[in-house]
């Protein structure tokens, strides 16, 4: 999986990605949110808790949504692959390591400049898109943890499995209704 991701964005690179795609895909509403995350994202940055977004996508395009969106929040930090650009915009390689599905328990949380305040927090709200997005939390020494599992396709093949690792499941590019009040219980 490492090399097949190292290859894809690799390929990206030599096929001509430059910021001028990642500002088309934003400005043409291609990447957006669901429903109930600008709430969710205003809620935490609100009452200061810490979000941390892994992810085997392009960092840049998710800093650029969030950018949009008005919602590139202090809170927010960031763990996704991102290209490195020339003077003119052009990828000309990208960071590494890469970031895949399968190794995202690798890349430590104690590496992240916001390390020592999480070190206080001992509750994990962990939201996923794939049975690998579990292990994210490896290494970190939570008390409570609530894992949400968005599966979006092959539901009746996955739901099982979903269930047995997910404390709830998500389906069908769901909201984040659910997210949200279970977050202001928590809170309040």
């Amino acid at each position: 999986m490492d090399e097949w991701w190292r290859k894809h964005f690799d390929l990206l690179a030599e096929c001509g990605m430059n910021k001028k795609v990642i500002e088309d895909i934003v400005n043409k509403n291609k990447a957006r949110f669901r429903e109930g995350v600008l709430d969710f994202l205003d809620f935490l940055y609100n009452e200061g808790i810490p979000l941390i977004i892994m992810s085997a996508g392009p960092g840049q395009l998710i800093e650029k949504v969030l950018e949009k969106e008005g919602r590139l929040y202090n809170n927010i930090h960031i763990i996704a692959n991102h290209f490195i650009f020339d003077e003119e915009g052009i990828a000309i390689g990208r960071r590494d390591p890469p970031i895949h599905t399968f190794n995202k328990k690798e890349f430590v949380l104690k590496d992240l400049p916001i390390y020592e305040d999480l070190l206080e927090r001992k509750n994990v709200l962990l939201l996923g898109d794939a049975i690998g997005d579990i292990d994210m939390v490896e290494g970190f020494a939570y008390e409570k943890l609530v894992k949400v599992g968005f599966l979006n396709e092959k539901i009746e093949e996955n739901l099982e499995e979903y269930r047995k690792n997910f404390d709830v499941v998500i389906t069908e590019d769901g909201s984040f209704e659910f997210i949200n009040k279970l977050l202001e219980e928590i809170v309040n």
